[in-house]
């Protein structure tokens, strides 16, 4: 996420610089550079006085994009050439950034508790008839896309779980996930994603900083 942020601070930095020559069109560069700093400046103190803590830190990172792109067109803006060099590179790399990103998503989806196949269905009764079992078994499904079954054990029973977001890092899946209480009648709360691909390493967190390990090498 705050790639992205940092990404659009960049895309709001032309654009203030850009909106300079509609408004002052007489006006130097110095001017719009200073135009597009305040900018900058106005974000950063909204993301710490108005936003603040955690939430106020992707719009500083976005300030932070505004603030590259004042400081290179104050060295470089007074040139058209590299003017248009820096319009030209920034424009590109947050293209190619998002369609790389994009390329390469994790698609995955979470499964209705229904008929998957013989080995989830089996391991899905067994969950509730083994109700200390706790952390993650992966499976392969159909047309030889992943699944991952997630039980919470015993302990965690009238619970739910929510899937947040799946992305990769290296040679690793990670998986975030919110449980919430809301009186599910499991005696083992359980949750099955599909996933096109895994990766050799997978890590499975919880917002509450709980991390669940592969069932049979948990500690």
């Amino acid at each position: 996420m705050f790639i992205y942020m940092y990404l659009i601070g960049l895309l709001v930095g032309l654009g203030c610089y850009s909106l300079t020559y509609l408004f002052a069109k007489d006006t130097d560069n110095s001017r719009r550079v200073i135009v597009v700093f305040i900018i900058g400046a106005i974000c950063l103190l909204g993301s710490l006085i108005i936003i603040g803590g955690f939430a106020g830190m992707p719009f500083g990172v976005l300030s932070v994009g505004i603030f590259t792109v004042s400081i290179l067109l104050a060295f470089f803006g007074g040139n058209s050439l590299w003017k248009k060099a820096i319009y030209t590179i920034i424009i590109s790399c947050v293209v190619l950034f998002v369609s790389f990103d994009y390329l390469n998503k994790v698609d995955y989806w979470v499964g209705k508790k229904v008929n998957y196949g013989d080995e989830v269905d089996l391991y899905s009764q067994q969950l509730q008839k083994h109700t200390n079992i706790k952390g993650y078994k992966t499976f392969t499904v159909s047309e030889g896309d992943k699944a991952i079954v997630l039980s919470l054990g015993e302990k965690m029973a009238g619970n739910n779980i929510e899937v947040l977001d799946v992305k990769e890092k290296a040679n690793t899946t990670i998986i975030k996930i919110r449980t919430f209480y809301n009186q599910s009648n499991e005696k083992n709360p359980w949750i099955m994603i599909g996933l096109n691909r895994l990766k050799s390493n997978i890590v499975i967190m919880d917002t509450d900083g709980t991390i669940y390990k592969e069932v049979g090498k948990a500690d």
